[in-house]
């Protein structure tokens, strides 16, 4: 019997040790180890998140850049000989200059939660929305119809 008591109270010892390691001590701080473990998966996870982000307005910018965009040339500088010479072209003063015609390319209509939306130059739109100064009308299951200056424009799909 004194072996069973002797193993009781030693167990009933173990015990109270392992209790008082687990409660907290009131002044005493945490563990050096643990804070910079907390730190270092804070800053990872900010890393990654801005990582993450970047990444996704990346591919966003691209999707909503049109191939047709074309960069300005650069003006051309005349040497002065050239400038003193009178030039035999008019002057086409910016009123009378013709604005050119938009064109708008029909990539792609679909429907979701009964709105329709529309992929025209590379860019999705819906009705109300505006493409280039023009507004769209109206968006069906083959056609896409715009406003442009007044203008309606309706663009169709291949099918």
């Amino acid at each position: 019997m004194s072996i069973i008591n002797d193993a009781l109270k030693k167990t009933e010892e173990s015990i109270q040790r392992n209790l008082l390691k687990e409660i907290p001590v009131p002044g005493k701080k945490p563990k050096l180890k643990t804070c910079l473990i907390y730190i270092a998966i804070f800053v990872v996870g900010i890393f990654l998140s801005s990582l993450l982000f970047k990444i996704i307005n990346r591919k966003i910018s691209s999707f909503r850049l049109s191939p047709l965009h074309k960069t300005a040339a650069a003006p051309e500088v005349k040497s002065e000989t050239e400038q003193a010479l009178p030039s035999a072209t008019p002057i086409i003063l910016p009123q009378e200059q013709e604005k050119p015609k938009k064109s708008f390319v029909l990539n792609g209509i679909f429907f979701s939660d009964n709105s329709g939306y529309a992929l025209v130059n590379n860019q999705i739109i819906k009705e109300n929305d505006l493409i280039d100064g023009a507004k769209v009308e109206k968006i069906t299951a083959n056609t896409v119809e715009i406003n442009n200056e007044g203008e309606i424009i309706t663009l169709s799909t291949s099918r």
